[in-house]
């Protein structure tokens, strides 16, 4: 690493090299490798199932000869299901196939739903029958046009082609992973087998990961934090991915212990769940090492909890759809850089901070977070449609570099501090507010569990911080209260000007807030009243 001279300007560390190999090569060698060694547990009504390296492969080989009776090598498939075994046979089944996956939230809607198959150009969609309520196969089957729809569970009884696996390149597209869709409606970013194993590669030797680790999985499995972060981790070291069916804190606490998890991936939602949920105090994680987090900026106050009640080091990952896996602290790393950093750059990867004006910043100058590496997506599919036109050419422009959309700040040692988004930047009278500032202070507050600031246009002012708010059970503060607290750290410019109290907030499968539907649902307020 080279961090140039006083720009904000980290050069890539290439020491270590990129794996070449497609992902379908690197499963066919630790299951030769190490065959009987534990890849995939899932909870059942005995305790926990559990296949072998030598189990997935052959698993995984069955369903991509299915796949290869309904697509070709280099086609789509879909799949529009809840996390299950089944889902990891078939993201590695595609592989095998040298299919490209795509997956469909689950809680998406059926104007999404459409959007997905479309852009995608997915031949085959695969379902489950129902998830949440939700009847999930019914749907695709109402929703899809000229695309073939089968039903996951009956689909396992086809009788796989006798054909030979197709041969596979590193640089083939390995899966369309549709943007979460926090500024609204979600782009398809292509990643090949290259990328994605490499993002998770690097992440998880940053980890310290060895083949002893066992991963717990509750992020949902059409999320890149599923299917690339957390199981092509595995796969490059050929450790154990223990598949939860989704996260309730009661049953996450119980897997965790019964499936002795060294490594889980929490984003700060998830993590406030735990903390507040009764059966933590009772329930043995000691085997448990890291906490991978994410999603949004984890205050220092929150990282010092997990750790304490979990006796585990927090990591902080950063990443997006159209670069997993970015940056990330390190174990090694003190409690600053830990609590309030995202960390350094992972391998292979350069990294600038930008000026309005396209210059490189100066250290600890706020400016927009810019990549460029091989493990960048390979573009935005659906860029000759009218709704997303030059899509691609605004987020990479001609000298590769990916324009995150984030606003961050790099010190002397290319420790990187997020925020916030550069579309969340509240201008009021010419100040600029980052909310993610204003966060911080307040999810210190006793009383607050959660917190989202937006801003809303103000006749005056122009725009003026909003504060969405969900309190810890049976504490109500008052607004008084709320604005005396946030004034002993903040400027009174940034102090928010009201306060809303909520439940729960619209968010991704990420974890992360939809602040675009809070930004909405708070104008709407305002023009009703």
């Amino acid at each position: 690493m080279v961090v140039m001279g006083d720009r904000a300007h980290w050069v890539a560390d290439t020491g270590l090299a990129i794996d070449r190999r497609a992902i379908d090569t690197v499963v066919d060698d630790v299951a030769l490798a190490d065959p009987g060694r534990p890849a995939l547990l899932w909870p059942d009504d005995s305790g926990l199932r559990t296949w072998t390296w030598a189990e997935l492969r052959e698993e995984s080989a069955a369903f991509a000869r299915r796949l290869l009776a309904v697509a070709r090598a280099g086609e789509v498939v879909a799949i529009f299901a809840a996390n299950s075994p089944d889902w990891v046979f078939f993201e590695y089944g595609a592989a095998l196939a040298g299919i490209t996956l795509t997956a469909v939230n689950t809680g998406s809607a059926d104007a999404e739903v459409a959007h997905v198959l479309r852009i995608s150009g997915a031949k085959a969609v695969f379902a489950d029958a129902q998830h949440r309520g939700s009847p999930l196969l019914r749907r695709a089957r109402a929703i899809a046009a000229n695309v073939t729809v089968h039903d996951l569970a009956e689909w396992r009884s086809l009788t796989p082609v006798a054909d030979p696996l197709p041969s596979v390149c590193a640089d083939d597209p390995f899966l369309i992973q549709f943007t979460s869709g926090t500024t609204g409606r979600p782009k398809g970013a292509v990643l090949s087998h290259r990328a994605a194993l490499n993002c998770a590669r690097y992440q998880i030797i940053r980890m310290g990961g060895t083949a002893d680790d066992n991963w717990l999985n509750v992020m949902p499995m059409h999320h890149v934090g599923g299917s690339v972060s957390v199981l092509l981790s595995m796969l490059a070291v050929g450790g154990a991915t223990t598949i939860s069916p989704g996260f309730e804190p009661g049953p996450v606490l119980r897997l965790m212990a019964l499936s002795r998890a060294t490594i889980v991936g929490l984003v700060p939602t998830m993590q406030l769940a735990l903390l507040d949920h009764p059966d933590l105090a009772t329930t043995n994680v000691s085997e448990l090492r890291l906490v991978s987090s994410g999603g949004s900026v984890v205050p220092t106050s929150l990282v010092h909890r997990i750790e304490a009640a979990l006796g585990a080091t927090v990591v902080s990952a950063y990443g997006q759809s159209e670069s997993p896996s970015a940056i990330m602290t390190s174990p090694l790393d003190g409690d600053i850089i830990k609590a309030e950093t995202i960390g350094r750059p992972l391998d292979q990867r350069d990294v600038r901070i930008a000026r309005v004006d396209g210059c490189t910043a100066a250290f600890d100058e706020i400016g927009e977070l810019q990549m460029r590496s091989p493990m960048n997506m390979d573009g935005y599919l659906g860029a000759d449609e009218a709704d997303d036109t030059g899509e691609t050419s605004r987020a990479v422009d001609s000298d590769g570099w990916l324009h995150t959309g984030d606003l961050c700040a790099m010190d002397r040692d290319g420790v990187i501090r997020i925020c916030g988004r550069v579309r969340d930047v509240i201008i009021r009278g010419g100040e600029n507010i980052y909310p993610a500032e204003i966060e911080a202070v307040m999810l210190s507050h006793p009383a607050v569990a959660d917190i989202a600031v937006v801003g809303v246009a103000d006749h005056h002012w122009g725009e003026v911080p909003v504060a969405c708010y969900r309190p810890r059970p049976d504490q109500r503060p008052t607004d008084d209260e709320l604005i005396t607290f946030a004034r002993t750290s903040l400027a009174g410019f940034k102090v928010p000007r009201r306060w809303v109290a909520m439940e729960a907030f619209p968010l991704t499968a990420a974890g992360k807030v939809k602040k675009y539907v809070l930004r909405q649902q708070l104008s709407e307020e305002t023009v009703n009243r």
